[in-house]
């Protein structure tokens, strides 16, 4: 059937006149009336009973009508569902996410996701934990990445990542043999900290008050790959989930340290979003794909540390 005819047609059956409909269509009465007499032709019947004061619809009319407002629907759902696939294969995602899992974990699952679709941008912003729920709220970024999302009137978090907060030292330090140990008793030794606007350090202090230890870094910055580089020539201490030293652990220039605090063990990655935001189609099949890849990354984490323990760690692993 020719779609097009049809759309005349219904048009001229709503508005009972060849002439208003052209006006409403901004096409030609006579270019209407041809496309209604090719549908005619289509079906061998007569659709319009055509009169000085407009038209009335034949009784084949009214069941074409009946049919084509079904029709045309669908059809326009259709156009919908291409107009949405049109929009996943394009658009600009703005991300803002915590500096721990830009080393593999993002990049890797962006160029997976460009893979698929090469014409969707992305911008990415490294901030802290607070920094990143503050640009959810502000509508300055589409997704957000963060740590430990406790609760927040305005953002929701959608998926979850098992990322336990944990300590490593370089290979030469006394504590890579993987003897266990107590938080109070790692923190006499020389330790990093990122500033108190990272997860990070809100949840080692919040332990160790708890366990009323004091806290005392050597030193302290905004930049994880800055503290990681401090501590590797430095023999120091550092905290900070696998993802953030991930490459390390697998070439062994760092080694994960056998501390025993559950507080840490239960750490996790969420993805948020501002609350009732509606997202762009790419945005949403981005956070979708995303959240199946949780699963293959933590599976990559536990692989990578096991290894490494098998590798360093020489001592009973229980206290």
């Amino acid at each position: 059937m020719n779609l097009n005819g049809l759309k005349y047609f219904l048009e001229v059956a709503k508005c009972k006149s060849i002439r208003r409909a052209s006006e409403r269509q901004h096409v030609a009465a006579s270019a209407i009336s041809r496309q209604i007499s090719a549908l005619e032709h289509e079906l061998d019947c007569v659709l319009l009973d055509r009169r000085s004061d407009g038209v009335i619809l034949t009784e084949a009319g009214e069941r074409l009508w009946a049919h084509g407002l079904k029709i045309e629907a669908q059809v326009q759902m259709v156009q919908s569902d291409i107009d949405d696939l049109r929009a996943l294969h394009r658009g600009a995602i703005r991300i803002t996410t915590v500096e721990g899992i830009t080393e593999n974990f993002l990049p890797d699952i962006l160029t997976e996701f460009n893979q698929i679709y090469p014409d969707v941008t992305f911008e990415i912003t490294v901030a802290s934990r607070d920094e990143t729920v503050d640009a959810l709220d502000r509508y300055e970024a589409d997704l957000g990445f963060v740590y430990d999302f406790s609760s927040h009137h305005a953002i929701e978090t959608t998926a979850h990542c098992h990322q336990p907060l944990m300590a490593f030292v370089p290979p030469d330090h006394p504590l890579s043999d993987g003897r266990a140990i107590e938080l109070a008793e790692l923190l006499r030794y020389s330790h990093v900290l990122p500033d108190d606007s990272f997860g990070i350090s809100q949840l080692i202090k919040r332990v160790a008050k708890k366990e009323k230890v004091a806290v005392s870094p050597c030193v302290r910055s905004n930049l994880l790959n800055f503290l990681r580089n401090y501590a590797l020539r430095n023999q120091a201490v550092m905290f900070v989930p696998l993802q953030g030293v991930y490459s390390e652990v697998i070439n062994g220039t760092i080694v994960p340290v056998n501390l025993q605090c559950a507080a840490l063990a239960h750490r996790r990655l969420s993805i948020a979003r501002r609350r009732q935001r509606a997202l762009s189609p790419a945005t949403g099949l981005f956070a979708t794909f995303a959240e199946d890849r949780f699963s293959h990354w933590e599976a990559l984490d536990a692989e990578a540390l096991l290894a490494a323990q098998q590798k360093w760690w020489t001592q009973p692993t229980s206290l």
